[in-house]
């Protein structure tokens, strides 16, 4: 199951199987977890522990083909890429690409493995890049907005043992958060029909 919500310059989005726990996927991919979910979520962090001010878009690729390579995941795409309006008009995370990312600049986690025979893995959100000049700025115009995404960090630091550098700034509150699989559960709602949902 694909899950996804779009604002104008930001996306979350999720993909995962819908079973309460490994044991219960079908056996021909009994071994996703293993398989490709956990190196996936592996790249994933590589991909945030990594970004930074001044770091190339072909660094950031280096340190996601050396994790994750794309001639055993066949991820499409870059692994990363700006947002809204520019997010398929180019990318500054390319193999081959010099460009520096800068303060200012708003990118999706976006990698995309692919392995024949197996549903896919997604964890895609939105950070953005800000120097000491930038983050200021956010704190004493939108303080709410700040608390909110410092509360991020230290979420991820504290919980997902995940190591950010002090530019990057978590703009939705799943970044780095993966649930690799949905239960289903049956809710019965007002009346008498009964519901599927997720959790």
């Amino acid at each position: 199951m694909s899950l996804t919500v779009g604002y104008k310059g930001g996306l979350t989005s999720r993909s995962a199987y819908v079973v309460a726990a490994a044991s219960d996927l079908p056996e021909n991919v009994s071994d996703w977890l293993t398989r490709l979910a956990i190196p996936y979520y592996h790249a994933v962090v590589t991909w945030l522990e990594s970004l930074r001010i001044g770091i190339t878009g072909g660094e950031l690729y280096a340190a996601i083909e050396h994790v994750l390579p794309k001639e055993k995941w066949n991820w499409h795409l870059n692994p990363g890429h700006l947002v809204a309006d520019e997010e398929w008009l180019c990318s500054p995370i390319d193999k081959h690409s010099a460009i520096a990312l800068e303060s200012g600049m708003l990118l999706q986690i976006d990698i995309i493995p692919s392995l024949p025979g197996y549903g896919g893995c997604s964890i895609e959100d939105t950070v953005a890049l800000a120097d000491g000049a930038l983050q200021s700025r956010l704190a004493t115009d939108f303080p709410v907005v700040w608390a909110r995404m410092q509360s991020r960090k230290t979420y991820l630091s504290e919980v997902l043992n995940i190591t950010l550098s002090e530019d990057v700034l978590l703009l939705s509150n799943t970044v780095g958060y993966l649930r690799p699989f949905y239960s289903i559960k049956l809710v019965r709602l007002s009346g008498s029909k009964t519901r599927r949902l997720c959790s």
